[in-house]
């Protein structure tokens, strides 16, 4: 079989392929070497065998040529809207999947080149986890159990948007405020594609230089959706101000009290909440209780403190 080094192959969960459909585009896996080798050809079915052999092999990734993601994602949506209607599937299971082809797309969205069929994609996942939410009792329960304790940018988005959307349902949003909650929280950090990767991967603190770069991810994240011909303001306002403080002290535009959308304060509460209690290079994760002890006493200025209030007794009762 062909081996490639070099290839622009995205990266897909196996967990995609529906046993004994015939997908129409090749797929690859990658072996000890890091080389790519064709594993499922566009013409052959896949079967129970290849199942048991991912398995087997504990692989967890499968890859795509770029060209095929648009078919790709066709095939996403058809499964994602099978295993939410489908009543043999716990609701563990049901989340579990999910939550493994959103970070898939965000992956693919943060690593690779941005489009509009995915950013079409990121909606499609939101939308789903919404219509998810609103017809099983258990979804929020077990969303919360598969959320990750590793910090990657694009676990990180994922999460945010899970607890954004557990939140908001708590809050009683409705279907159409949750799901532009949820996308703007899933695409709070799009903008970090324009950061420079040596100060978005730097492990000690920033540099006063490093840090004012940083600072206009908020700004290049909503540049980005306006490339993309996408209109939405309440995305835009979640990710313009995700970073934004109650006292004025925020950025990018220093906003105060009020001016910041409710919104983007309900995910800079998720954001920071994540970010505390996901493990980094050079930290352990902190507990929840941790966590909101930080949040409620050294942040008290910064944060939305009724909303906060809310926020611990929803996760509490999780």
């Amino acid at each position: 079989m062909s081996q490639y080094k070099k290839t622009k192959l995205i990266r897909v969960s196996p967990k995609t392929f529906i046993q004994g459909d015939n997908l129409g585009y090749n797929i690859y896996k990658k072996n000890t070497d890091n080389l790519y080798k064709k594993y499922i050809a566009m013409d052959q079915k896949y079967t129970l065998k290849e199942i048991e052999s991912l398995e087997n092999e504990n692989i967890e990734h499968l890859y795509i040529k770029h060209d095929d993601f648009e078919k790709y994602s066709k095939d996403i949506n058809k499964y994602l809207s099978n295993i939410v209607n489908n009543d043999e599937l716990s609701s563990l299971m049901k989340s579990e999947i999910m939550h493994e082809l959103a970070c898939d797309t965000m992956h693919d969205l943060l690593s690779g080149e941005i489009t509009k069929t995915k950013i079409n994609q990121v909606s499609k996942s939101v939308d789903i986890t919404v219509e998810f939410i609103l017809n099983d009792k258990n979804a929020i329960k077990s969303m919360l159990e598969v959320t990750t304790h590793d910090y990657y940018t694009y676990t990180h988005s994922v999460d945010v948007s899970t607890y954004a959307l557990a939140f908001g349902s708590y809050l009683g949003l409705n279907e159409i405020q949750l799901k532009a909650l949820g996308k703007g929280a899933m695409l709070h950090d799009l903008g970090k594609k324009r950061i420079p990767l040596d100060i978005l991967n730097k492990k000690g603190k920033l540099t006063d230089d490093e840090f004012n770069i940083m600072r206009n991810h908020p700004t290049f994240g909503v540049e980005i959706l306006k490339e993309m011909n996408e209109k939405s303001d309440i995305t835009f306002a979640i990710i313009e101000q995700h970073h934004e403080k109650l006292c004025g002290s925020g950025y990018p535009k220093g906003l105060k009290g009020d001016q910041i959308h409710p919104f983007a304060q309900i995910v800079a509460l998720c954001d920071i909440f994540n970010a505390l209690t996901t493990r980094r290079s050079y930290k352990e994760p902190m507990n929840s209780f941790e966590a909101f002890m930080i949040m409620n006493k050294h942040m008290n200025k910064e944060l939305n403190l009724k909303l906060l209030s809310k926020f611990i007794k929803f996760m509490g009762s999780y």
